[in-house]
């Protein structure tokens, strides 16, 4: 069957089906099943936040997806690609989403009703140094994206030809693999660089590596952690995640409309440790400010869900890179209605309506400006043009004496 001529679509977590989508005039109707449904109603939470299981139905207006199911969509390049496939438009977001894939980020799939869940078990690998980069992004191209996790990457306005391919190597590890687009130069080794940088200010970070095909093209190997190797049934756990639009119940268009503090209030009200979270989102806003990260929307920051905790926190950092370079120096959303010219007394005061401690609070703006100078001493290991890497230093310096740079 055609995906455009599909009526209804299963909703499974993990390999359990829990529900469907179900399309109407006006725009679609997910529901639980109802075996489902009466296991689970009395438990707090649901399948996402914003489909709790106390409530079967949820009917979606105007748009045919609900905001979550919204959210597993791929992005940009990836996006586009799938829709000339399917030979659909934009907003057919049901079947964009059923021919997208099983593997969206996160444990919840959107398949045809009857298909049978791919098994995630570990393959023997893809040998990374016998493979040819461009013929992997070709291939995926050419399938429309199928098969390709909607994993959260570079922000439309600064790569709209980015792409993020699945790749198994040899081992219990699940990866991304982002390649170089060629009108934004070293980007992946930007990326790379502020990764390591992120981390060493004390950033949890996705693990990521620099990579290299048989013809020496560079690509970034980033560790997925939705993934979780199950020993005892050799097989990949679904970790379920939901990015900042997801739990804010808004859709990814407005994933640039986002203010800071309606982000970090959803924050705090879902994860189970609000203020070292919030404290962890403080750091990342003081170390995305330095480097001008103008990617950090709201698709860019996500909770995670934590079994050991019973509940969600603030998940590893990702797609942490400078913009600067490629013309974009302002933060992608505002903070107090500010995108540029922050300060440590604006973020100070930002913290404290959330309830972050002061001593906690200078201590993340204080771990990113410490570590900051051996790092902007290294720009040029980027590779990117002189001109480029003064220019990012020379603002960077800038930004780190605006948030109070202790000596």
């Amino acid at each position: 069957m055609r995906v455009t001529a599909a009526e209804r679509a299963e909703v499974r977590r993990g390999g359990e089906r829990v529900g469907t989508i179900t399309r109407t005039a006006h725009g679609s109707v997910f529901e639980y099943d109802e075996p489902f449904f009466a296991q689970h109603r009395s438990e707090p939470g649901g399948i996402a936040i914003h489909l709790p299981y106390a409530q079967r139905r949820f009917e979606t207006l105007g748009t045919n997806l609900h905001p979550f199911f919204a959210g597993l969509l791929p992005e940009g390049i990836r996006l586009r690609a799938l829709i000339q496939h399917v030979k659909t438009s934009e907003d057919d977001l049901l079947s964009l989403l059923i021919a997208a894939g099983e593997d969206t980020v996160g444990d919840i799939s959107i398949l045809l009703e009857g298909q049978r869940t791919p098994d995630a078990k570990a393959s023997p690998g893809l040998p990374l140094e016998q493979a040819r980069f461009s013929e992997l992004l070709a291939q995926t191209l050419a399938r429309g994206g199928m098969g390709e996790p909607s994993v959260p990457g570079i922000q439309e306005k600064i790569s709209a030809s980015t792409i993020s391919l699945p790749i198994q190597l040899a081992g219990p590890r699940a990866y991304i693999l982002k390649l170089n687009p060629k009108d934004k130069p070293r980007l992946v080794e930007n990326e790379a660089f502020f990764m390591d940088m992120a981390k060493a200010c004390g950033i949890e970070v996705a693990p990521t590596r620099l990579v290299r095909d048989r013809d020496g093209e560079v690509g970034l190997l980033v560790e997925r952690f939705d993934r979780r190797w199950s020993k005892a049934e050799r097989r990949f756990e679904r970790i379920h995640q939901e990015d900042g639009c997801q739990i804010l119940d808004r859709y990814p268009a407005e994933k640039y409309r986002v203010a800071v503090r309606a982000l970090a209030a959803a924050i705090q009200e879902t994860v189970v440790a609000p203020a070292p979270d919030l404290a962890r989102l403080l750091r990342l806003l003081a170390f995305s400010y330095l480097i001008a990260n103008g990617d950090l929307h709201a698709k860019n920051v996500s909770v995670l869900w934590d079994g050991k905790l019973q509940g969600f926190r603030l998940s590893p950092a990702y797609d942490l890179l400078s913009t600067l370079p490629y013309g974009d120096r302002r933060m992608a959303l505002k903070l107090d209605g500010r995108d540029d010219n922050l300060g440590r007394a604006g973020l100070l005061a930002f913290a404290a309506r959330l309830g972050v401690k002061p001593g906690a609070a200078h201590a993340a703006i204080d771990a990113v400006c410490d570590v900051a100078p051996s790092w902007l001493s290294r720009l040029e290991e980027i590779g990117l043009e002189p001109r480029r890497t003064q220019n990012l230093q020379r603002v960077a310096e800038k930004r780190r004496n605006q948030l109070g740079a202790r000596g």
